[in-house]
């Protein structure tokens, strides 16, 4: 069955379920999600060595293991969550945005404006960023770059793969906001629940309600 969502009283695009969309981002909210435990283990290092440092003034954790490894995991460790979070916050839709233009413009000017934005400016930027970070990985893994301290981390190519692996889950999570904004540009009320019927963009395309239907009303009756 389609209808009309407006007339259904739905309010706002996060009712609608596009599944190719809700695919891509549950995806790299699975990684995301799985990267962010490193923050976890960034505290325990950092209560580690400022213990170690401050509360029994020792600069090694063993004698075979100073404390300048440990700080520079710190670094990384800091860093990988940080750039793996950024697509989240595009799967999320809490990026900044001018929202002081944003918030007077009429919710057809607003799918424009998202899908120009990614296909002139961001997708154009983390092609960019991708093509010149993963250059800067090979050269790292082919020099056997390490650190610039004699007791730093080797291996320095594992820290900075981090920048095109997370500039291509940047595209996924892009690629996805360019495909809801682009189907709620030009179905802005539709809503598909029949399975059966088709559809212009096949069943990876079609939008569908992720509300409860005992919680939709349909001209005046409850579903």
């Amino acid at each position: 069955m389609s209808y009309d969502r407006e007339e259904a009283g739905l309010i706002g695009n996060k009712d609608v379920h596009i599944p190719i969309v809700t695919h891509l981002n549950n995806f790299v909210q699975r990684i995301v999600g799985f990267i962010a435990w490193l923050n976890v283990v960034l505290i325990f290092l950092i209560l580690l060595t400022v213990t170690l440092r401050y509360g029994f003034h020792r600069n090694e954790l063993l004698l075979w293991w100073p404390l300048v490894p440990m700080e520079e995991l710190e670094w990384h460790f800091y860093s990988v969550p940080v750039m793996f979070g950024l697509a989240y916050a595009v799967t999320n839709d809490t990026h900044i945005r001018i929202d002081i233009v944003r918030m007077h413009m009429s919710e057809r000017l607003k799918h424009i404006f998202e899908i120009l934005g990614i296909l002139l400016l961001l997708l154009p930027f983390l092609i960019i960023i991708f093509d010149f970070s993963l250059d800067y990985t090979i050269y790292a893994i082919t020099h056997h770059e390490s650190s610039q301290s004699s007791m730093g981390l080797p291996h320095r190519w594992i820290v900075k793969s981090v920048i095109p692996l997370s500039m291509l889950l940047l595209m996924i999570a892009s690629v996805a906001k360019l495909v809801q904004e682009t189907v709620l540009l030009l179905y802005p009320y539709k809503i598909v629940e029949d399975p059966t019927e088709k559809w212009w963009g096949g069943d990876w395309l079609r939008p569908q309600l992720c509300i409860p239907k005992r919680k939709l009303r349909y001209k005046g009756q409850a579903r």
